[in-house]
Order: structure tokens, then C-alpha cells, then sequence
């Protein structure tokens, strides 16, 4: 991982009066701190608009979020929405020089685009394009194909059969891959024009503006946002595919470890994931191990998964079982301000570019915290100390893992 070593006066951008809007919610004064959105408008009819001001910028970001309910149906076609929605915009923003960013958390989906202000109109008009209602003909069928071979091949290697299993287990509330890919095989385009009339309504999206633009201006430029196209002619329904039996070729034995902790985007989850993958590399041992960190809707799940052969697998398991109170018991203050600094370094690092603000300061946002959530969680993530770390991998520790095993 690179230390970024960055001034925080370059983030300091200066100060913008907002333009209220009479009947509109604004905020009187923006924030110094370019990490705080100021909440600029929430019209009837319109999403909930946040500005992180770049005074004089000659660029702009959009961000818009849209809220994904939880439930198998959702997790399934949200996927195929995003591919559809790249698919449209891709020609577009090529031609027009622009940026684009499709993507998801737990809890949302996301569309980024960034590009010269001056291209405002069209910006925007990629966002009315990105969150218009799917159509059968831009590919449907082929995105659901995709997406079946996708997850298939999860199935197909250790690792993908042991995290996906690691995942269900420690979220039981979150649709899990076996779900998805059992929904997925009779999912009708009808299904996922019911869950993009459930999601895509402006009044659910929250929009992160990163730039120079006064709010009557971005009002008239997002409208439109969901509107619905003519309708295809009435398609023929699809005959659900045939679930192809998952063929492992594994060789070596793969074991899984998972604990879930909560709240969701604790500064000290990062912080254990990295110490943990550091442990884990320095170790002189016959086995491969690494770490996933999973933000989930209401928690994080710390993951270890592992492979090795007959008496290494042994110790393996035996290693990655306690790997929380093994690094409970080792800590070193050093290593933990290493990691912190690293780790802070990093996202003020992505923080220097319009888009990398926007999404970080969206993550939060998509998660329901407030405006200066990512300041308040890089402030906190400064402040942890080797006490604090030892604390929350103790409490880890006390709970029982989830397990997965594949292989010999």
C-alpha cells in the first residue's frame, strides 16, 4: 500500500454562497471542510442535492445514489440494471470526453460521471440516460447470461465456494449467492422493470455535486431524472435456464473464518483487515491465506480464507481460528499508528480528485449517516490507538466465527 503524505491546506477550498430557492429546503452557509456536503435543495420531484464546493473548478462530478431495498429480488437485478446502464451511457461520455462510474454498495447503486462544466447540459443528460427505465432490447437477455456465467464460476473455484458461503452465514439477513443465482434462473424482464420503478424515483436518489454550479441552474438541467421511454412491444417470456452443475477442480483443502461486528463502517474494521493481511504475509508457513473486509447493510464481516495440503490445510484452520485473538495478544502500537496513518494517507489521497470526493463522501451517505460522516470517520480513524484496536479485535474474538470448507 502507498503512504500518501498530502497537505490539508490543498483540500481547503474556499468558501461559495449557496443560491436558495424559495420552497426549497437549503442550508444558509457551506462548509469550510471539503469533506462536508452542505445540503443544498430537496424539491418535490426532485433528488436530495448535496454540494461538496470546488469554487472556480472547471471540472464538475455527479454522484447519484439510488437506494436498493433489501430482499434476493433487488440484489438480483441490480447487476443486470448496472450493465444496462453503463451499456447506454458508455457511447456518450466517450464521445463527449467525459468520466463514468457505475457502481454498488450494500445498500445502493451508484452513477458517477465528471467531466468539463461546460458540459453541464450533457452531463446531466447522461444521468437521465443512466437512470432511465430499462428496455428489453438493450440487452436483457444477454446481461442475465452474463451474469449466470459470472456466478457460476464462483462456484467453480475454493475460494469463491467459501466466501460466498462465509457471506451468507454472517449475513443471513442479505440475499446470498446461492439465492441470487437460484432467482436469477427464472427472472423475467418484467422483474426488473418492477424493481427499477421501485428504486429509481428522484425523490429516493440523493445527488453529490462536486463543483462550481449554482442550484437553479442544476435543478433545470436534472430534470427528467427517471422518466419512462415508449414501451417495447410486448416481449416473449423466457424459459428459466437450466441451473449447470458447479464442477470444483480443487486441489488443495480451503478453509473459512467470519465474524460479523456492527456498526457498519467502523474506522477500526480497515485497521484489523490490514494488520490481519499483514500477519498473515509475514508468517513463514505452507499455506496461502488472505482477508476480506465486507460492508454490509447493517454490519461488517471480517473474513479470512485459506488453502494448503494435507497437514498444512491442518494447521491452516487451526491458524486462521484464532487469527483475532492471536493479533489481540501481539499487537504493537507501532504497527497500528503504521497502519492508521497509511490507511488515512490513502483517502485523503482519493479525496484529491473531484470524483474520488464524491464517492467517498457518497459511500456515507448511501449507508443513511449524516453530511460530515466522512470527515467524523477520518477524524476517528486518526485518533484510534493500539487500545482501541486491541478492544475491537477482543470483541471479535468472544463471538463465533462463522465456517466454510472446500476441497480435499
Amino acid at each position: 500500500m502507498r503512504t500518501l503524505r498530502l497537505g490539508l491546506a490543498g483540500f481547503l477550498l474556499g468558501l461559495t454562497a449557496p443560491l436558495g430557492i424559495q420552497g426549497q429546503s437549503t442550508v444558509a452557509a457551506p462548509s469550510a471542510d471539503p469533506l462536508i456536503a452542505r445540503e443544498s435543495a430537496h424539491p418535490s420531484g426532485f433528488p436530495r442535492i448535496l454540494v461538496l464546493d470546488a469554487p472556480g473548478s472547471a471540472l464538475v462530478t455527479f454522484r447519484l445514489s439510488v437506494p436498493i431495498d433489501p430482499g434476493v429480488d433487488a440484489a438480483t437485478v441490480a447487476p443486470i440494471l448496472m450493465a444496462l446502464a453503463e451499456d447506454r451511457i458508455r457511447g456518450s461520455a466517450a464521445t463527449l470526453g467525459a468520466q463514468i462510474e457505475v457502481g454498488s454498495s450494500a445498500t445502493a447503486l451508484s452513477y458517477t460521471v465528471t467531466g468539463a462544466l461546460v458540459d453541464l447540459d450533457h452531463l446531466t443528460y447522461l444521468l437521465r440516460q443512466a437512470t432511465a427505465a430499462p428496455r428489453a432490447s438493450e440487452g436483457f437477455a444477454a446481461a442475465r447470461t452474463d451474469l449466470e456465467a459470472r456466478l457460476a464460476r464462483i462456484g467453480e473455484t475454493g475460494e469463491g465456494r467459501v466466501e460466498s458461503e462465509l457471506r451468507g452465514q454472517a449475513a443471513p439477513d442479505e440475499a446470498s449467492v446461492g439465492e441470487v443465482r437460484n432467482r436469477l434462473r427464472r427472472l423475467e424482464f418484467a422483474d426488473v422493470e418492477r424493481v427499477w420503478r421501485d428504486s429509481h424515483r428522484p425523490p429516493r436518489m440523493t445527488l453529490v455535486v462536486v463543483g462550481d454550479v449554482a442550484t437553479p441552474v442544476l435543478l433545470a438541467a436534472l430534470s427528467g431524472l427517471g422518466a419512462t421511454p415508449p414501451p417495447d412491444p410486448p416481449s416473449l417470456p423466457m424459459s428459466p435456464s437450466t441451473a449447470p452443475p458447479d464442477r470444483p477442480d480443487l486441489l488443495r483443502s480451503w478453509s473459512g473464518f467470519a465474524w460479523a461486528s456492527s456498526p457498519t463502517l467502523d474506522p477500526r474494521a480497515p485497521v484489523a483487515a490490514s494488520l490481519a493481511a499483514r500477519f498473515l504475509r509475514e508468517e513463514r508457513s505452507g499455506y496461502e491465506a488472505y482477508v476480506r473486509l465486507w460492508e454490509g447493510r447493517n454490519q461488517d464481516v471480517l473474513a479470512v480464507v485459506g488453502s494448503g495440503y494435507g497437514g498444512d490445510a491442518t494447521a491452516l484452520r487451526r491458524r486462521l481460528a484464532s487469527l483475532p485473538s492471536d493479533l489481540a495478544a501481539g499487537l504493537d502500537a507501532a504497527a497500528v499508528d503504521d497502519v492508521v496513518e497509511r490507511l488515512h494517507w490513502t483517502l485523503l489521497g482519493q479525496a484529491r480528485t473531484p470524483w474520488g470526493r464524491a464517492a467517498l463522501v457518497g459511500r456515507f451517505l448511501d449507508a443513511g449517516a449524516s453530511p460530515d460522516a466522512a470527515r467524523r470517520y477520518l477524524d476517528e480513524l486518526r485518533a484510534l490507538t493500539v487500545d482501541d484496536l486491541r478492544s475491537y479485535l477482543e470483541q471479535l474474538a468472544a463471538r463465533s466465527p462463522s465456517t466454510a470448507e472446500a476441497g480435499q
